[in-house]
């Protein structure tokens, strides 16, 4: 597994994004994320930005995208993007919190937390299925006003809601040990973890 590690909030000892950290085959950070890594014992990781706030190992200084952008550009590149997982999107600034979220959901990576884990959906044949608790919290963030979803083990269903604004399906909880999921567009389900 590959980790792209951005610069937001650093993960947590001992909670689902540090232990992804942990079992990576390598990590990609993100300019000043990886001097941060390096700090705290982490190791097989290519920093990769645009130089601005921290040392890195691959320069790429187009001001067009974010360090996200090009740590991903990167893994594809180098053909790790079949099992990305990013950490570290959230947290310091909250445009930086948005824009990598809404890449992540653009581009179908997966993004945990210390607080919870962002699911990618896209359309597709074979539902998404994701394994949660009962009464674990959900919610699920759909950015195109005609995306319809098809969902099983939530405690309000989603198969007739109208997504006209971003967080029309949010606050929702899971029902039993499985949620399952169909869609006609990209969108994000987000289980916390509490």
């Amino acid at each position: 597994m590959t980790v792209i590690l951005a610069a937001g909030d650093f993960p947590k000892p001992g909670g689902e994004a540090w232990q992804a950290l942990l079992k990576a085959e390598r990590i990609v950070a993100c300019d000043s994320a990886g001097d941060e890594a390096k700090a705290k014992g982490f190791d097989r990781i290519v920093t990769v930005g645009d130089g601005d706030s921290g040392t890195v190992d691959v320069q790429m200084p187009d001001q067009d995208t974010n360090d996200l952008q090009k740590a991903y550009r990167y893994c594809v590149l180098n053909g790790w993007h079949e099992d990305l997982v990013v950490v570290g999107a959230t947290g310091k600034r909250e445009d930086h919190t948005l824009g990598n979220l809404f890449f992540a959901l653009d581009i179908g990576l997966k993004v945990i937390t210390d607080f919870g884990v962002f699911h990618p959906l896209a359309p597709r044949d074979n539902p998404v299925l994701i394994p949660v608790l009962p009464g674990q919290p959900v919610s699920v963030f759909a950015p195109y006003s005609d995306t319809r979803i098809e969902s099983k083990g939530l405690k309000w269903p989603l198969g007739q809601v109208k997504f006209d604004s971003l967080y029309r399906a949010t606050l929702n909880r899971a029902t039993g040990n499985l949620l399952e999921f169909t869609t006609t567009e990209r969108a994000f389900v987000y289980v916390a973890y509490a």
